[in-house]
């Protein structure tokens, strides 16, 4: 019964990340800076564009520093891996981000690198890291034009 338990809350758990994860994209697109800020522990920490550490950190980089940088933004994050060990998971989501800056449409994609832990509320980010694989004008494409195009296979 034991091990029964076990699964069921390791089943529980993941379910929870996935619903963390997932209410970080929908509240920092939405601008909910105070809940955006809950979904860390106290003294957790993003790194992306700057590193920031603590709620009132977070607060002043995510509601005043991201919107000057992009009028509008959208993420969208899949293929997310978690491993939990007892009160803490670490694990990687990809993500595609896509946003308006000074009327110009952006593409880009990367990956955030996540330790969450289990607190009284529930499950929060320690820390985030995000890694960007590019950012690029849409009119010019992800690749800048240098992945050739598929055509007619030789006869």
């Amino acid at each position: 019964m034991a091990d029964l338990e076990a699964r069921i809350r390791r089943i529980e758990d993941e379910l929870e990340i996935g619903q963390l994860r997932a209410r970080y994209c929908h509240l920092l697109d939405d601008r909910r800076w105070d809940a955006f800020v809950d979904l860390f522990t106290e003294d957790g920490s993003f790194t992306g564009l700057e590193a920031v550490t603590g709620h009132a950190a977070l607060m002043e980089f995510f509601s005043r520093r991201v919107p000057a940088l992009a009028e509008q933004f959208w993420h969208f994050c899949t293929n997310g891996t978690v491993e939990i060990a007892g009160d803490t998971a670490t694990g990687r989501i990809s993500m595609e981000y896509l946003s308006v800056t000074q009327g110009v449409s952006y593409v880009s994609a990367g990956h955030y690198d996540d330790v969450m832990v289990r607190t009284a509320g529930g499950w929060r980010f320690r820390s985030r890291r995000i890694t960007f694989y590019y950012l690029s004008p849409l009119s010019e494409g992800w690749t800048g034009g240098r992945v050739p195009r598929p055509g007619p296979s030789p006869a």
